[in-house]
């Protein structure tokens, strides 16, 4: 549900990191099964923990402004266009 809110978003020009820390269920298979050009993947070999893993997707990012979700968290379709156009007024 958390990548489907994601990737679902009225606002489409985005880069979608996601880190596997660790996932001992079919996380890697349910991200593998997507073939958008926005998700960037990455499998910790060891797990890293939450804040590591946060400051490795922080250091990946190559856009202007980050917006975070966790894996048991729904997202609105409105949510980065809403974020987004929030820092210009």
């Amino acid at each position: 549900e958390a990548v489907e809110s994601i990737l679902g978003q009225t606002y489409k020009d985005f880069e979608f990191i996601i880190i596997n820390d660790g996932s001992r269920d079919k996380t890697d298979e349910i991200i593998r099964s997507y073939s958008d050009e926005r998700i960037v993947y990455l499998v910790n070999e060891k797990n890293l923990g939450l804040i590591e893993s946060l400051n490795k997707g922080l250091r990946l990012a190559k856009g202007k402004y980050i917006a975070r979700i966790d894996a048991d968290d729904v997202a609105l379709p409105n949510r980065l266009e809403l974020q987004l156009f929030s820092c210009y007024f």
